[in-house]
């Protein structure tokens, strides 16, 4: 038994075991990696069916009838993400021959899609399913953790098993956040449109950043809103997540203490022409007065895996203005946040991060061109 739980284990397709009663009964590491989530649930697979109805009929007529099915080209959808994928459904037989359950079977076909489009065989053998790279990865990182953790087990009162134990755990931490970065940065991702209150979703980020209601006593958060923007379109946890990444890259500027200021306007500066009409366009800006950014730091700031922070992935600032971009909107930084009280030099300090959003639906935006100079630079 243990053979065909390793072989199962080792395949690159995920795989997902049901009940009759279509209740989850084991998954594959590669099914671990491509739902996000290291044990599935009854909730989660009811959500999961729930979002996706045609992989709950080919579920449910398996094991109605007892057959196989299949779907070659079909789109998974995954809470905010995505991912195409060749499925088969096949009946888990008792040795009766009775259909006891249902095994589902999905290839991630987002490498092949992309292989597709490319003509120079170069970039072609340096494609890579992201879903196929991070099961590659995940699978050894989890034996390495495993054995660490028996290692200090079996030598809890020895200092410096204990102090390599702990060298190999943040390591693995580390490893293992920074592929689910790359994931979130590279899968495809399907956003909600929905009305988005861009005050709401600021104050949700400040949260998230342990900044809001409360900020910690040395820092200072000055929240400049202009109350009669109207709401975008767009989807509100991405949108959250992307500002989140801007906040805690000005927490960390300002270290132990400082102001971090957020500002939002009706953007002046250009304008968007779509049908002979002109969308208009809301800005943030989330500035801070911390250490600032050298300037040729700032030219790659949003080029992935570069960081200034010893601690960093490069990876969080590409994911935002991912976010953005797939609004319909720009994220871009400069340098100069705000000055410190009594500094009357004309040292740049600090950094602003600016973004627009366009005030009406991302169909809209995306086939709109930009009007004004400022629109054609990468930084404002």
């Amino acid at each position: 038994m243990k053979l065909w739980r390793d072989i199962i284990d080792s395949l690159p397709d995920a795989i997902i075991v049901l009940s009759d009663a279509i209740e989850p009964l084991a998954i594959n590491p590669a099914a671990e990696t491509m739902l996000g989530a290291s044990s599935f649930t009854r909730n989660q697979l009811g959500d999961l069916l729930e979002h996706n109805p045609w992989l709950d009929k080919m579920v449910r007529n398996c094991l109605k009838t007892g057959q196989s099915f299949a779907a070659p080209d079909a789109v998974l959808g995954l809470g905010p993400q995505s991912v195409t994928v060749r499925t088969e459904v096949s009946p888990l037989l008792a040795e009766d021959g009775r259909t006891q359950g249902a095994i589902i079977q999905l290839r991630d076909l987002t490498h092949q899609k992309s292989a597709a489009e490319v003509t120079n065989p170069v970039e072609l053998s340096l494609r890579l399913s992201p879903a196929g790279l991070a099961h590659e990865v995940k699978n050894p990182l989890t034996g390495i953790k495993g054995a660490a953790e028996l290692i200090a087990a079996m030598y809890p009162a020895e200092p410096r098993v204990q102090q390599y134990y702990g060298v190999i755990r943040d390591g693995v931490n580390r490893i293992t956040s920074l592929v689910e970065q790359v994931l979130a940065v590279s899968a495809p991702q399907r956003l909600a449109v929905e009305p988005v209150n861009i005050h709401q979703v600021l104050h949700q980020a400040l949260r998230m950043a342990g900044l809001y209601p409360n900020a910690p006593d040395a820092v200072r958060i000055e929240q400049d809103f202009d109350p009669s923007l109207p709401d975008i379109q767009g989807d509100s946890v991405a949108l959250e997540r992307a500002f989140l990444n801007l906040l805690k890259n000005a927490r960390e500027a300002v270290a132990e203490s400082g102001t971090i200021r957020l500002h939002t306007r009706i953007e002046t500066e250009f304008r968007m022409a779509t049908g002979g009409q002109h969308l208009q366009f809301l800005r943030v800006e989330v500035s801070d007065n911390g250490i600032g950014i050298a300037e040729d730091a700032l030219a790659h700031l949003f080029t992935p895996f570069f960081t200034t922070k010893p601690s960093g992935t490069g990876l969080g600032l590409v994911l935002s203005q991912r976010i953005i971009a797939l609004h319909g909107g720009r994220l871009w930084a400069t340098r100069g946040g705000i000055r410190r009280k009594g500094d009357t030099s004309d040292t740049s300090v600090g950094v602003t991060f600016k973004v627009t959003l366009p005030i009406g639906t991302r169909s809209q935006s995306a086939r709109g061109e930009l009007s004004h100079d400022d629109s054609q630079r990468s930084g404002g």
